[in-house]
């Protein structure tokens, strides 16, 4: 996004980012969606807000929700002091929790039968919304890519519409925080990133119509941002990404790999297994029409993808004899691992090699235990973090192409570690991570937060950075593959 702000191709954000500074934001282990947010929410570390993975490990792997967080999210602290905020589609806000102001779930809320919001007589008004839903599902890029990107456009144009029926009815006296998050930004990047990174290798093979086309899903994005700050009039701005963004070129299946480490035990004879992911081969060669590129991807999958993934993971998995496995969730990797096999399923990860050039396939392992003290620490010992090398993502099921196979459903992007921060804000001009968002907003707004994670940076003058020292910091960025 900083190179098309830079190429003039996003005038409105231009205007907007003239006066605020750059900074790479650092995430945390596993570099997914809700243990991110609940980071920024909260201040704290997953091992003591609760939320590691789009599973809640802490309610028998429901989906986490509002209810999810264990400590205390921005939003109650700004509630308890009196504070009128907003949060427009945020992750993890569903239920949509009692607040001193507005509250509009986002994922993982369900997108029929319920109730998105706080107050619940705004949830009419959200519903007649054309195209809005708490996030939008992901299609692939394979099926049809005009389609695929105008979804994702109706998507960011409907949250737009809903923060400002917010806005509209709620906000006469002002705010003192209003948040606006668009998940449809992570969908897009994780399909159309071939599309949009020139240094992918992927870039030029994309057909220039297609490409042009993809700069417009930014431009539907660039009007949003003009008209939420039109109609609201911020004394600061803050922009920032939960992760980095990065190619996806092939993924690792992390269970094919523990099966062939002799690490993990299955349900059915190898055999069988060997049997039925050939049969897969057949058939998806016999995909003449390419069907399987039609079906829609949510993290509330339906019947058909949930009977999809017991076929290719879940049911073939002997829990019980294997000393450790992969989960389902997000391109991160987490794996339970049997107390005393720590060494050596990091040993035998670690050493995972490509079968064709043999470059190594997962930079680290992280043991919960070793990484974070919390009340969930202890709990989570038995789980670790598996971090793919760069241009690789994490899958955990099954896949006719053996450990090492091609991203499935046309996926060309994946999480990175190092997102990004612009700000007008003084109190988080020096953030350097996720944590020091929560302390940097409730400083500017001067509410107690002696007892979160992060720091509340130091007011920092716009010159602060000079521009070499801003020239470093994206040319650091464009290594990670955010730029």
């Amino acid at each position: 996004m900083h190179r098309l702000v830079s190429e003039g191709e996003l005038p409105s954000l231009r205007v907007i980012l003239a006066r605020a500074s750059l900074g790479a934001l650092e995430s945390i282990p596993p570099y997914a969606t809700p243990p991110a947010w609940a980071s920024i929410y909260t201040g704290v570390l997953p091992a003591e807000h609760g939320v590691l993975d789009f599973t809640d490990l802490n309610a028998d792997g429901q989906l986490v929700n509002s209810s999810a967080l264990r400590a205390v999210p921005l939003w109650r602290r700004l509630s308890d002091r009196g504070k009128h905020a907003a949060m427009i589609a945020f992750p993890l806000t569903y239920p949509p929790p009692a607040v001193n102001g507005v509250i509009v779930s986002g994922l993982p809320a369900p997108h029929h039968g319920a109730v998105w919001s706080h107050p619940p007589e705004l949830d009419a008004g959200l519903k007649a919304i054309p195209h809005f839903t708490p996030d939008p599902e992901m299609t692939s890029p394979l099926a049809n890519v005009q389609q695929s990107i105008e979804r994702l456009k109706a998507h960011v144009r409907a949250i737009g519409q809903a923060a400002l029926l917010a806005h509209e009815r709620y906000g006469d006296d002002g705010w003192d925080l209003f948040g606006v998050q668009f998940q449809a930004l992570d969908t897009f990047q994780h399909m159309f990133w071939a599309w949009i990174d020139p240094d992918d290798r992927r870039f030029a093979t994309r057909p220039p119509s297609e490409r042009r086309l993809a700069l417009s899903f930014f431009r539907a994005l660039d009007e949003v941002m003009r008209d939420l700050v039109e109609a609201l009039r911020p004394d600061a701005i803050v922009i920032l990404s939960d992760h980095g963004f990065g190619p996806a070129y092939e993924a690792v299946c992390l269970n094919p790999f523990l099966l062939d480490a002799g690490l993990l035990r299955l349900t059915i004879p190898e055999t069988s297994l060997r049997a039925s992911l050939a049969a897969q081969r057949i058939i998806k060669r016999l995909d003449l029409f390419n069907l399987r590129a039609h079906l829609r991807f949510s993290v509330r999958p339906g019947a058909v993808m949930t009977g999809l993934n017991q076929l290719r993971r879940d049911k073939l998995i002997d829990r019980e004899a294997s000393v450790a496995f992969a989960f389902s969730g997000g391109y991160c990797g987490l794996i339970e691992v049997k107390p005393g096999f720590e060494s050596a399923v990091r040993e035998a990860l670690l050493s995972a090699c490509h079968p064709a050039h043999q470059t190594p396939l997962i930079k680290a392992v992280h043991f919960i235990g070793e990484l974070w003290d919390g009340p969930w620490a202890e709990a989570w010992r038995q789980y670790a973090i598996v971090q793919p090398e760069e241009g690789y993502l994490i899958d955990s099921h099954f896949r006719p192409h053996g450990a090492v196979s091609p991203v499935a459903a046309g996926l060309t992007g994946t999480h990175r570690p190092t997102g990004l921060l612009w700000t007008t804000l003084d109190a988080l001009r020096g953030a350097k991570s996720i944590l020091d968002i929560a302390p940097g907003i409730l400083s500017a707004l001067g509410v107690p937060h002696d007892d979160l994670r992060g720091n509340a940076a130091e007011p920092m003058t716009s010159a602060a950075l000079s521009a070499s020292e801003q020239a470093a910091i994206e040319e650091r960025l464009r290594r990670l593959g955010y730029l």
